[in-house]
């Protein structure tokens, strides 16, 4: 017996499939095949149980769809969005995933990009999160910016107000590298909200503990470089910051977060001692201390001691007992930690965000009071700034599977799950390639008005403007546009690409994930998690309820389908 799936268009798609089942009979009887239409979940044991057996064979009959189908795609979209209820129930857990510089074409490129790498078309799949049933938009800007940096992003989307471009965690009273003005202007975010409700609590990201990102969970200081204690390099008064890297070793909220996995060793090591890993490079801190084994005593000192872990390979994560572990400082790499697609080139072998994602919630879920859990793919934006698409793409899809580990491991009716970005980059998708061709070698024979063949692909500025001469593009022929560190072309040269001002998605799953439906300001979304999760307010009314007003019913399963076709096709074999 074989099955062939057709019409891949519904492969991340709820509406009824089309499987084509061909009964054969190992005693030379005439075969058969039989046609059935089957609901999502039918359709899931289905193709899943025919996979493990290797009856599955692969279908190109969908790279063109009857047009009959498109209507029935339209219904069945209709369908569920008719079926969407809301969710009025105060979320155990919150997890929060934010894909830095994932704007609209980031995603849309990643999309094609995974289904083209799965050896289908692209355009008709979707990604985990975009597949949420509530989707919103966040308008970026900062204070005083149009296009806005991760640091004035973070501090918005984490503590609820605007702050100035490269601020993190103080609002817009304090002025971008000024030390003093950060005096009196420290705003808390909604990971110490969250501390203080009684919710452990999380970050996990692919860059720096101490980049932008991640320090706005915890970190008040009006430089986003101010990662480690420098001597004598920085402005006079600097002194009066306390680094970042300090600042989650010592201060709340950063001292009580329980899982903290990412890189950037080298800040928390002094000069006179080496990473972890090659044992060639240096610490960056200027004031002699080690700010792990700090860690590791204030641990010991609060009682933690043998349920609290310091880990630096992919190998240790894994083998990391997390019912034996309350506290975990992960750090994986002296710097970021590699992309994705170059993680094989690393030894000792880096994490996945998907494994970290993993472990963090293993560990964290054992509160019975919930979690709130900030996960970032920090890397996509790096791939970015020097207009390699294919790295940021694959990040993306990286940072997807750690969205759908999270799906698998906590029920959506009392998590709510939120996916956004902090800003878009200037990639764009352009031309007329044809359906299915690949998102990274471009449309064949397509050429400009120059003569010269151009890209799906390309930056409006970047590093790889550098490779035009005299005024004209350089010449893409014969070139490997696919390969893992191509540069995509841009037209205004810089050192690096740069962010990008446009709105960005919000994607939204669980309880009141409603609350993002239309345009918002980006600040918006830690007040409406806030709001939802009940963390400084228990005044709304679902914040004293345990069920759910009104929640969706889950689909059936369609077992007398299943039954019938079994059966025919069984009693024809025996036959």
């Amino acid at each position: 017996m074989t099955v062939t799936r057709y019409h891949s268009v519904f492969e991340n798609d709820t509406s009824d499939r089309f499987v084509d089942i061909s009964c054969v009979s190992p005693f030379n009887a005439p075969s058969f095949q039989v046609v059935v239409t089957l609901s999502q979940l039918t359709d899931r044991l289905f193709y899943d149980l025919f996979s493990r057996l290797n009856l599955v064979t692969p279908s190109h009959e969908d790279v063109l769809v009857a047009p009959n189908e498109w209507i029935k795609i339209a219904n069945a979209e209709l369908e569920r969005a008719l079926k969407t209820e809301r969710i009025i129930q105060r979320p155990k857990n919150v997890v929060f995933f934010l894909g830095d510089g994932m704007g609209i074409a980031t995603s849309t490129g990643a999309r094609i990009y995974k289904g083209q790498i799965n050896g289908r078309n692209g355009e008709e799949g979707s990604l985990t999160f975009e597949k949420f049933p509530h989707v919103g938009l966040s308008k970026t800007y900062n204070d005083d910016a149009q296009v806005p940096d991760s640091a004035g992003s973070a501090t918005a989307f984490f503590s609820g107000q605007k702050a100035a471009l490269g601020v993190i965690g103080l609002n817009s009273n304090a002025r971008y590298g000024n030390c003093s003005s950060a005096q009196g202007n420290h705003i808390t975010s909604i990971l110490e909200w969250a501390q203080k409700a009684g919710k452990a609590t999380g970050i996990v990201t692919t860059t720096r503990i101490t980049h932008a990102t991640p320090a706005g969970t915890y970190a008040h200081t009006p430089d986003r470089d101010w990662e480690t204690y420098v001597n004598g390099s920085d402005d006079a008064d600097r002194a009066g910051c306390k680094d970042i890297a300090r600042q989650l070793v010592e201060d709340l909220p950063g001292r009580d977060i329980r899982v903290i996995f990412g890189g950037g060793e080298l800040h928390f090591l002094p000069t006179n001692e080496t990473d972890s890993w090659s044992k060639n490079l240096t610490g960056l801190r200027q004031d002699g201390r080690n700010l792990i084994k700090e860690w590791r005593i204030r641990k010991m000192a609060a009682g933690h001691g043998n349920r609290s872990r310091t880990i630096s390979t992919g190998a240790q994560l894994n083998a990391l007992n997390a019912s034996q572990t309350d506290f975990v400082l992960g750090l994986f790499a002296p710097s970021h930690l590699s992309f994705d697609l170059l993680r094989a080139n690393h030894t000792p072998k880096q994490p996945t965000i998907h494994e970290m994602t993993k472990k963090a919630i293993e560990i964290l879920q054992k509160n019975e009071d919930g979690f709130f859990l900030m996960i970032e793919g920090g890397r996509i934006d790096h791939g970015h700034h020097d207009n390699h698409a294919k790295l940021a793409f694959h990040d993306t899809v990286a940072f997807d599977a750690a969205v759908e580990v999270a799906l698998e491991m906590l029920p959506d009716n009392d998590t709510l799950f939120v996916v956004t970005s902090d800003h878009s980059h200037t990639i764009r998708i352009g031309g007329w390639p044809g359906r299915g061709e690949s998102i990274l070698k471009g449309q064949g024979v397509n050429m400009g008005s120059d003569g010269l063949p151009f890209l799906t692909l390309s930056y409006a500025n970047g590093p790889s403007a550098a490779n035009n001469a005299n005024g004209s593009r350089r010449n893409l022929t014969g070139l490997a546009t696919d390969v893992d560190v191509f540069q995509q072309d841009a037209l205004v040269p810089l050192k690096y690409e740069t962010h990008g001002g446009e709105d960005v998605a919000i994607y939204a799953k669980g309880p009141f994930a409603h609350l993002f439906h239309t345009l918002h300001e980006q600040h918006y979304i830690p007040v409406a998690i806030d709001y939802a999760a009940c963390y400084r307010s228990t005044a709304a009314q679902h914040c004293n309820k345990t069920t759910a007003i009104s929640a969706a019913p889950p689909a059936p399963m369609n077992w007398p389908s299943i039954i019938r076709v079994l059966v025919f096709c069984l009693v024809f074999i025996l036959l």
